[in-house]
């Protein structure tokens, strides 16, 4: 395959898992964009799915294995978590996928090994066109064969009679614009998600980089519940910056400290509040989004709050961010002692499988409140 070359220091930027990436990344410095830019920014998700127009087909793979897609009741998807952490750094990889069926419609069980070629893959659009494909491992499954992970192979593959390895997972090379990854397993895409590869100029001409790219998607657009191995409630969010030299008088620190704290009001109460005495401090990459969590402490009464002592009502959270204006705010209920899931997240509501928002059963998804 043949692809269309990006300069090397934009590439470095984003993408410092290889080690000539890393030496360029050690070179970047930057100027400083608004905190209030990044989040208007990271909003994107809904402007970049009305961009990119039409799903699935588009060229690529020869059709795949014709899977017993009566394997499981649930329709297929990737999980959430998966997606951000798979796709925030422009490498397409480690997705979590739930309900795939692992036998054909014969009976016969995958071989993830020898029909790798026709198992696991993701198509990738760009502004609507089809740019390429890439292959997946479908040998790590779990919990109970309803999980499986779409992993780089560990070995070298071919694509259009060349050779494919580990580096190829990455979509740099095809600049800025409007991307749509579409998941197949077998001859079905099942899933889709949009993202948008952003480029960003440098205003100070005294600059060593002029310009460098951000990805941006869902990452501000949600919050999440989960729960923590002790059974406490967690609340998690995600977080970058934007800026090119955020320390002036030292322009090799680019991660800054980001003071943030939240509230949780029940029934318009305040009820509680993050674990500490003063506000938490998240350690925020430059061009990389950082996955951030806290406990709850309860303000009337000593004590965590554990997720599975909720109890019913209507809640709200409101999360401060040091530099932004106006704190983002979550809202959810309760009922029956159980979390209710947003339309997106529910099955029996969602009208769209392709765009399930897949939690599996240990994470909420919270919307932000527009």
């Amino acid at each position: 395959m043949k692809q269309i070359k990006t300069p090397a220091l934009i590439i470095g930027l984003l993408f410092s898992v290889t080690v000539s990436h890393a030496q360029l990344l050690n070179k970047v410095t930057r100027t400083a964009n608004t905190a209030s830019n990044v989040v208007q920014g990271a909003k994107g998700v809904e402007k970049v799915a009305n961009k990119v127009k039409g799903k699935g087909g588009g060229g690529g793979f020869a059709t795949g294995l014709k899977l017993d897609w009566t394997m499981f009741k649930q329709t297929p998807a990737i999980t959430f978590n998966s997606l951000l952490y798979g796709t925030a750094d422009g490498r397409c990889a480690n997705y979590t996928a739930t309900f795939i069926p692992n036998r054909t419609v014969s009976g016969k069980t995958v071989d993830a090994i020898s029909e790798q070629s026709e198992y696991l893959r993701i198509k990738v659009f760009k502004d609507g066109q089809y740019m390429n494909y890439f292959e997946y491992s479908g040998d790590q499954v779990f919990d109970d064969g309803k999980k499986i992970k779409f992993n780089p192979p560990s070995n070298r593959y071919k694509r259009d009679g060349e050779f494919i390895g580990w580096s190829e997972s990455f979509i740099t090379d095809w600049g800025p614009g409007n991307y749509r990854l579409d998941f197949y397993a077998g001859d079905k895409m099942f899933y889709a998600f949009d993202f948008e590869l952003h480029k960003l100029i440098n205003d100070d001409p005294y600059g060593s980089i002029k310009e460098m790219y951000v990805t941006r998607g869902p990452w501000n657009n949600f919050a999440y519940l989960n729960y923590a191995d002790t059974g406490n409630l967690v609340f998690g969010y995600y977080i970058t910056h934007e800026e090119f030299k955020p320390f002036p008088a030292n322009s090799r620190k680019t991660t800054k400290s980001v003071k943030w704290s939240v509230n949780m009001f029940k029934d318009n109460k305040l009820y509680a509040q993050h674990y500490g005495n003063g506000p938490n401090t998240a350690q925020v990459e430059q061009a990389k989004w950082n996955e951030v969590s806290c406990a709850f402490k309860l303000v009337n009464k000593p004590g965590e709050i554990k997720f599975a002592d909720l109890p019913d009502g209507a809640y709200r959270i409101e999360l401060s961010v040091e530099g932004e204006n106006n704190a983002r705010i979550y809202k959810f209920t309760v009922k029956d002692k159980k979390v209710v899931q947003i339309p997106e997240q529910d099955r029996s509501k969602n009208t769209d499988p392709t765009r399930l928002i897949e939690g599996w059963n240990d994470y909420f998804w919270l919307k932000l409140e527009k």
